[in-house]
C-alpha cells in the first residue's frame, strides 16, 4: 500500500488512463479491476478514486480521450487552407472513416469506447458536436468564397452528418473503398454552388 508522502506524487489523470488501458490489454476490460489499474499505475487504491470515482468513469475518459484525439487530427484537415474547402470536407470525411477503421481494429479500444456509450450516450454525442463543428467551419470558410450555399452552417453541417452517416457504420467500414469516396464526394458537391 502506498504511504502518505506517495500519494502526494501521484501520476496524473493521462498517466491513470495509460495504466487503464495497459490493464485492459493485460487483463481484459472485463475482468480489469481499479486494484489492477491502481497497481499499474503505481499507487493506492484509494488515491485512484481522488481522480476516477468508478470503473465506469475511467472507461468514459478513456473513450473521451480516444475520441478528442481523433478530433484533434481531423481538426488539423479542416484548418488546412492549402485546399479548397470542399477538398478539406471530403478530406475530413475520408479521414474520420479511417480513424473509426482504427478503433475499430483495436479490440481493447472498441471495447472501451462501446462500454462508454453503452453506459451514457454524452461521450458519442460529445464527439459528433465536435465533428458537427469542424464540419460547420469548414462551410462557413466555403460560404465566405462564395463556393458553398447558403444557410444555417450547422443546419448545412447536420445535413453533412446525416448523408455521411453511412461512413460511421462500422459494417461498411471493414476496408475502405470507393463507396467512401463516394459518399464523401456526394456531401461536397451538394454543398458546391452550381452555375446557373
Amino acid at each position: 500500500m502506498a504511504e502518505r508522502g506517495d500519494i502526494t506524487a501521484l501520476p496524473n489523470s493521462d498517466r491513470l488512463l495509460e495504466a487503464a488501458l495497459a490493464s485492459f490489454r493485460q487483463l481484459g476490460s472485463q475482468k480489469a479491476r481499479i486494484e489492477d489499474i491502481a497497481a499499474m499505475a503505481g499507487m493506492a487504491r484509494t488515491a485512484l478514486y481522488r481522480f476516477y470515482p468508478s470503473k465506469r468513469a475511467i472507461l468514459a475518459a478513456l473513450a473521451a480521450r480516444t475520441l478528442q484525439g481523433d478530433e484533434a487530427r481531423l481538426a488539423e484537415l479542416a484548418r488546412d487552407r492549402d485546399r479548397s474547402p470542399a477538398a478539406r470536407l471530403k478530406a475530413l470525411l475520408l479521414a474520420e472513416a479511417e480513424c473509426l477503421r482504427l478503433l475499430l481494429a483495436d479490440r481493447v479500444l472498441a471495447e472501451v469506447v462501446t462500454a462508454a456509450l453503452q453506459d451514457s450516450a454524452d461521450v458519442w454525442e460529445q464527439h459528433r458536436r465536435a465533428l458537427r463543428a469542424l464540419y460547420a467551419g469548414v462551410i462557413r470558410d466555403g460560404q465566405r468564397a462564395g463556393r458553398f450555399r447558403s444557410g444555417s452552417s450547422e443546419a448545412l453541417a447536420q445535413t453533412v452528418e446525416d448523408m455521411s452517416r453511412p461512413l460511421h457504420d462500422p459494417r461498411l467500414l471493414l476496408e475502405p473503398g470507393p463507396r467512401e469516396t463516394a459518399l464523401a464526394a456526394a456531401a461536397a458537391d451538394w454543398l458546391e454552388k452550381r452555375p446557373r
